[in-house]
């Protein structure tokens, strides 16, 4: 099972389905594609800033250890690392960027898969969320026992 953060886009949807239709979900934890091919997920999710800054890191640390062999092989290793490191990242990335343009976090869904956890939030959205229902119904549920014991 994955867990997701569900963020929601700034302003009203005209009606339920739009709304479904425009959440965004983020995985928790690690990002093979942010490990295979960094710049293109950071330009593929348009967080500008972040490619900036990510290019430009890797620009200054390419300058810093110069052409040298030996410079060269510390380069190479500490890229390695930070794109590692960045893979580990990249979704807390991407949720603070959602969050910079406004976003809101609106809760969390759990599924075998994204379209699992669409589903069940999908789901939620029209009818409330289960645990919800489930305490509605357990205060019922003790409000006419206690009429009964009575």
């Amino acid at each position: 099972m994955t867990l997701y953060s569900v963020y929601e886009p700034p302003g009203e949807a005209q009606d339920l389905e739009d709304r479904a239709d425009s959440l965004v979900f983020v995985k928790e934890g690690f990002s093979w594609p942010a490990l295979l091919v960094p710049g293109f997920w950071l330009f593929y999710r348009c967080m500008w800033l972040e490619l900036v800054l990510f290019l430009g890191l890797f620009l200054v640390l390419g300058w810093a250890f110069g052409p040298s062999d030996a410079g060269q092989t510390i380069f190479g290793w500490l890229s390695l690392a930070l794109v590692v490191l960045f893979a580990f990242e990249a979704n807390d990335l991407r949720r603070a960027a959602l969050e910079r343009r406004g976003y809101k976090q609106m809760g969390t869904a759990i599924g075998a898969g994204r379209d699992d956890a669409e589903r069940v939030r999908r789901t939620d959205l029209v009818r409330g969320p289960a645990c919800e229902r489930h305490e509605r119904r357990r205060a019922g549920d003790r409000a006419r026992l206690a009429e009964g014991a009575r």
